[in-house]
């Protein structure tokens, strides 16, 4: 989407150039930067001050991305429907651009109907060519998605009005630890990764399925892993438990095998609480002495974002030294690493600070894959007021690697860092109590 708009961008920063109010001009140029280098953070804080001076079709663009940015998606859906009076303007290959935004909010509130109609809309546009074969596999995969959980209900989660506490076990595994929640489903007990870069539904072996009484609604789904993509089933309960609360219409996306067949991960469960699930439970607060989880009677006063979304994607907003940092929020990686980005930004430094280059292996679904690192004895982050320490922080130093648009993967241990947290996917806060 990103690549799609670059040459837009430009159009609008050139045109601009030529108004005789400089004023307008540094508004719409600055806009037009900040959309082209994706970054929304900024965008955000800067867009209410000068939005009047934005041209209407960079405005919309802005609306709509910044609003999925913040987790309103429904918002955002909003504003690509004010984009497609724009067509002339932004191009054909823009608008196709944003309706597949519009696919990726429908997934994310649910909202499978209008999604499966934006799916069929973006089908029928699409050229019969080579070239769009690879788009077109992907729509109709998410449109047998859209299309079998139209009928069925929503995700509902069902508490009692008292602060509820979930226990947790942080489990050893590999060069860190997963947190592990106890689910139970037709009588059936089965751990699972509280996994926050698991997005859109929780993922699960067959085996787990078939133990847990999973229906299968679809088949042929493509998903991305590790390794790349591939191919998984659709499906869906209509209950299941986290101790006291109660999780009504869960879906699944069920692989073969959770990691391929040939890697032996000790302590390794084959089943993952994704996204779909966390944003419903709203507010959730992690005391790693206590090991357990506590969903509060009373959420917390109004928090400033520092939590961002892409495609579906959970970002950390934090900090080093002044500097900002993107780092996927992602509590299923048993440790936080760096990306080939932050070695970018910040290569003098690590070169200083860090050890010999090293191989690493990151595995998940799909397969594994090495990379060359060197790793940092210790990384400080600025999350909102406070600070937090890293140790042993892999660095991504590979030759060849794409320059990837975040600057690392923030993981378990950023969780385990500090005696108690709070975060809500819904508010889109990540806090650090103490």
């Amino acid at each position: 989407m990103r690549g799609l708009l670059l040459s837009l961008f430009a159009f609008f920063v050139g045109a601009v150039a030529q108004a005789q109010t400089p004023t307008p001009e540094q508004a719409n140029t600055r806009v037009a930067e900040l959309l082209n280098g994706a970054d929304y953070v900024t965008l955000a804080a800067e867009l209410p001050a000068v939005r009047e001076m934005v041209v209407k079709p960079l405005l919309a663009l802005a609306d709509a991305l910044v609003a999925h940015c913040e987790g309103r998606f429904e918002d955002s859906n909003r504003a690509i429907e004010e984009i497609a009076r724009y067509a002339e303007e932004l191009g054909q290959g823009t608008i196709f651009g944003m309706y597949n935004y519009a696919l990726i909010n429908n997934l994310c509130i649910e909202n499978y109907a209008q999604g499966a109609d934006v799916a069929r809309q973006l089908l029928a546009s699409l050229p019969d060519t080579d070239e769009a074969e690879a788009s077109r596999r992907g729509l109709l995969s998410l449109l047998r998605w859209m299309d079998a959980l139209t009928d069925r209900g929503r995700v509902e989660v069902v508490r009692q009005h008292r602060d509820v506490a979930i226990p947790v076990e942080r489990r050893p595994i590999g060069r860190g630890e997963h947190l592990i929640v106890k689910a139970t489903a037709n009588g059936v007990s089965q751990d699972f990764i509280f996994d926050t870069g698991c997005s859109h539904a929780n993922f699960i072996s067959r085996e787990v399925a078939e133990r847990l009484g999973v229906e299968i609604v679809a088949d042929s789904i493509i998903t991305q892993g590790v390794g790349g993509s591939g191919y998984v089933q659709l499906g869906v309960l209509p209950e299941m438990r986290l101790g006291d609360v109660v999780i009504k219409n869960p879906t699944f996306l069920v692989a073969e095998h959770f990691i391929p067949e040939h890697v032996k991960v000790e302590g390794m469960c084959e089943a993952a609480l994704g996204t779909h699930i966390i944003r419903k439970l709203g507010e959730v607060r992690y005391e790693r002495k206590a090991e357990r989880m506590v969903l509060p009677a009373k959420p917390s006063a109004p928090t400033q974002r520092n939590i961002i979304c892409d495609n579906g994607t959970y970002y950390l907003v934090c900090h080093q030294a002044g500097e900002q940092l993107l780092l996927h929020f992602d509590t299923g990686n048993v440790k936080s690493q760096l990306s080939t980005r932050y070695f970018d930004r910040f290569q003098r430094q690590v070169e200083a600070e860090s050890g010999d280059v090293e191989r690493s292996r990151s595995g998940g679904f799909g397969g594994v894959v090495w990379n060359d690192v060197r790793t940092l004895p210790q990384v400080e982050l600025q999350v909102g007021k406070r600070s937090v320490m890293l140790h042993q922080v892999a660095v991504d130093i590979s030759d060849g690697s794409p320059l990837v648009s975040y600057d690392g993967s923030a993981g378990m241990d950023l969780l385990t860092a500090s005696e108690r947290v709070s975060f809500d996917l819904d508010k889109m806060f990540y806090r650090i109590d103490k």
